[in-house]
């Protein structure tokens, strides 16, 4: 709706030959209209024009262009605004569209020039999924696939690093947890290597214990010579378990890229002189510094230690580049709050990156707050070093995916969420998803009982008829709130990717429910004798493919039955 709006106003504008830039937003709940253009106050600033006057031009020239299939009401409001609401025909055009096109809608062109990669979760393999890592997983999942539904080439990406210190540790942790367990599995010069590491950093749990006992199985014991390859298998491991517990979140990936490929590739030296060249580095203390100092960030970065062994920014710098190389020209990157001090100077090394190597990209970092766990009015504490805390696969077993998905989308990223546990089980209106369910699964009823007077195969027949009985059908309030907030859908799919957050989707679902449920109550589709309302029956079909839509965007089930 925004867009037709928008290419309307446009028009509008080009005629009058004024060239700004302006929104076009749904205005506050107390101002009664559906859209609101802030155009006036634009244009009197750059025109000098009075705003009241501006209004009058506008609202004649759109008359006179669309006459009343656009608005059906135009009003100025002081300082500048014009308010509209849309005339009937838009919105009912909208329905048509809806009902035809089913789980299509909307039909979007393919945006093939914009190749977008979203990565997310891309937790260290150092131990299983908690929920915070869940809410990641469902953020970028959902993210990604309203990007597919609006046409974008969309790839999901985990990020695995599976290199450096933290991987260090975790080896260690499991090698260690198999010498206590049996000495004999590994040798001395190998303990003692892992005594020194675990001394700074363990992991505990039972899935080190699990891991440990496997390694024993397949290799015996523990030397120098196998080393490197146990390594290996641990990571394996802990990623195997990870990838089990994203499938049954529902959350499937396109590709999981090692950190250790990229030290396999020719451009790491390519990288470090580039940097060097346009004197983005300097060497220090035989280590290698980018000087992040000088685009904000507090002080200069080490991206080669003394020792040779790159840093975990200098493997950001690497991975960002490669991401470009393989043609992506949109990235979007979605991590913990506990990365925020990392964002600028990871922009400022992709930019200059990019300003040197002419390549047309933007990255776009989104930071998520933290999930509490709510029990029984109080929050679980967690540590994923003392092995203390809730996994994902805990919390789905608990609650189910439906609504641990749900839930978790609930608000913007940049809010701390209460996961609260006992409302996820409650199977009542109370519960959101519940709530959304039980309209698609009423939607489902009054079909199935329209099906037992007339085919609903043979409705597609007769269609064009139905429509024109919608377009001359004198609505109620119920019926009108409902076809309006079905033909904002689309607006709130582009809201999402524009503001890179899904919670509007979820939002939106809610207060779908809520004025269908009101309908249903308000609103027969089936009068007395079996007489079907057509118009009621459209709008029936109109919101269980909306839902429908939306639900499979979110990958939760649409229920037919409750």
């Amino acid at each position: 709706m925004k867009e037709k709006v928008k290419k309307a106003l446009n028009e509008i504008l080009s005629i009058l030959n004024w060239e700004i830039e302006f929104d076009v937003e749904e205005p506050p709940q107390e101002v009664k209209f559906d859209l609101a253009t802030n155009i006036p106050i634009i244009v009197s600033k750059k025109y000098e024009l009075e705003p009241q006057n501006v209004f009058e031009q506008i609202k004649n020239l759109c008359v006179k262009q669309f006459g009343t299939f656009l608005f059906s009401d135009i009003e100025y409001s002081p300082p500048g605004f014009i308010n509209f609401n849309l005339s009937k025909d838009l919105l009912l055009e909208e329905i048509k569209q809806i009902v035809l096109n089913k789980e299509n809608y909307p039909v979007c062109k393919p945006k093939e020039e914009i190749k977008v990669l979203i990565e997310f979760v891309s937790a260290n393999p150092t131990g299983p999924l908690h929920i915070g890592h869940g809410r990641s997983a469902v953020l970028g999942d959902v993210l990604g696939n309203i990007f597919k539904k609006l046409g974008y080439n969309i790839t999901k990406e985990y990020y695995v690093n599976d290199i450096g210190r933290q991987i260090n540790a975790l080896s260690a942790s499991v090698i260690m947890s198999l010498y206590e367990y049996d000495n004999s599995s590994v040798d001395d010069d190998i303990k003692t290597f892992c005594e020194e590491i675990v001394q700074q950093a363990r992991y505990k749990g039972n899935y080190i214990k699990d891991i440990a006992l496997k390694v024993k199985s397949n290799f015996g014991k523990v030397n120098k010579e196998n080393f490197k390859q146990i390594q290996k298998f641990i990571v394996e491991s802990v990623m195997e378990q990870i990838k089990t517990s994203l499938t049954n979140f529902r959350v499937i990936f396109d590709n999981y890229f090692y950190e250790s490929s990229l030290y396999e590739s020719s451009f790491v030296e390519k990288i470090k002189e580039l940097l060097i060249k346009n004197g983005l580095v300097e060497e220090r203390d035989n280590a290698l510094w980018f000087k992040s100092a000088q685009f904000g960030d507090d002080k200069d970065r080490v991206i080669i230690r003394s020792t040779g062994e790159p840093t975990y920014f200098f493997s950001d710098i690497l991975y960002h580049y490669n991401k470009i190389q393989r043609g992506y020209n949109l990235l979007i990157n979605i991590w913990g709050t506990d990365h925020h001090g990392y964002v600028d100077r990871i922009k400022s090394a992709f930019e200059k990156i990019c300003s040197f190597e002419h390549y047309d990209a933007k990255l776009k970092i989104v930071l998520y707050q933290l999930v509490s766990l709510i029990e029984n009015k109080q929050r679980v504490s967690m540590s994923t070093r003392e092995g203390k805390f809730v996994t994902l696969d805990e919390v789905i077993n608990e609650v189910g995916v439906d609504v641990t998905r749900f839930f978790l989308l609930t608000k913007s990223p940049n809010t701390h969420l209460d996961f609260d546990l006992e409302l996820a089980k409650e199977h009542s209106l109370k519960n959101p998803v519940y709530y959304i369910q039980y309209a698609h699964t009423r939607c489902c009823s009054i079909l199935a009982e329209v099906d037992k007077i007339i085919s609903l195969n043979s409705i597609n027949h007769y269609l064009e008829e139905y429509f024109k009985q919608l377009y001359e059908h004198k609505f109620v309030d119920s019926e009108l709130s409902l076809v309006k907030k079905l033909s904002f859908y689309s607006d709130v799919l582009t809201l999402c990717i524009e503001t890179f957050s899904v919670h509007h989707l979820c939002n939106y679902l809610v207060e779908l429910a809520k004025i269908f449920h009101k309908f249903y109550e308000e609103c027969r589709v089936i009068e007395r004798n079996k007489i079907i309302v057509f118009p009621r029956l459209l709008l029936v079909i109109a919101t269980k493919n909306i839902i429908k839509n939306a639900l499979d965007i979110l990958n939760i089930t649409a229920p037919q039955k409750m």
